[in-house]
């Protein structure tokens, strides 16, 4: 089992270390996205956030999480639901090595919008593909209850600010890889998912690129 989730962990590694040329997440166990920067990496342990911060909740085997949480916005290249040109990736990571990823494609405006991607982990396990995987409609909806336009970030675009909800029951299936470990659980199910306060600017991609061109 040790060896499988190195092997994972491996592959997470060279992932992101690929990322700023690879397509964005969803639910399979293949491509990746760049990680979230700057003010937009989520704390890595079990202490709630602060009222009115960026957070994210869940529950897993019936027990609440609520943890700091980001989000990272870009275009969606695949155009897998007209209408809805963003994709969102919310992340969060929690203490024990839990972790959890949100990929959902979106308008700028409140609405029901399609879940493209989920994944979980925790100590030895592994739920989804890596940061999603390859992006996919799924049956799941997010219910985006706010989506404020926070004015111009100076660099030639707009922030925002999001939040919502997946008012359901999720089920994510393992890796193909973990399952090899007939000990790992074939998914996982989460539910009472909601994310608060989530900030991203509608221009990331190009704020990357001059960046990286500087």
């Amino acid at each position: 089992m040790k060896n499988l989730f190195l092997l994972a962990t491996l592959t997470l590694g060279m992932a992101c270390n690929n990322s700023k040329k690879e397509k964005a997440p969803g639910t399979g166990d293949t491509d990746t996205t760049t990680s979230p920067t700057e003010n937009n990496t989520p704390a890595s342990n079990n202490a709630a956030p602060s009222a009115g911060s960026a957070s994210v909740m869940y529950s897993v085997a019936d027990t609440a999480r609520n943890l700091a949480g980001s989000v990272l916005v870009q275009k969606d290249k695949d155009k897998l639901s007209p209408g809805n040109d963003y994709l969102a990736v919310v992340t969060t990571n929690g203490s024990d090595g839990e972790s959890f990823v949100l990929n959902f494609l979106f308008a700028l405006k409140p609405g029901s919008y399609p879940v493209v991607g989920l994944s979980f982990t925790r100590n030895n396990q592994v739920f989804g593909g890596i940061l999603g995987g390859k992006t996919r409609i799924t049956n799941y909806k997010v219910n985006l209850t706010q989506c404020e336009d926070l004015g111009s970030n100076n660099l030639g675009g707009h922030k925002w600010k999001i939040s919502g909800s997946v008012d359901e029951e999720v089920t994510i299936e393992a890796m193909a890889i973990m399952k090899m470990d007939k000990t790992h659980p074939a998914d996982i199910k989460l539910n009472k998912i909601r994310f608060e306060n989530l900030s991203f600017d509608d221009n990331w991609e190009e704020m990357l690129n001059k960046a990286m061109n500087k």
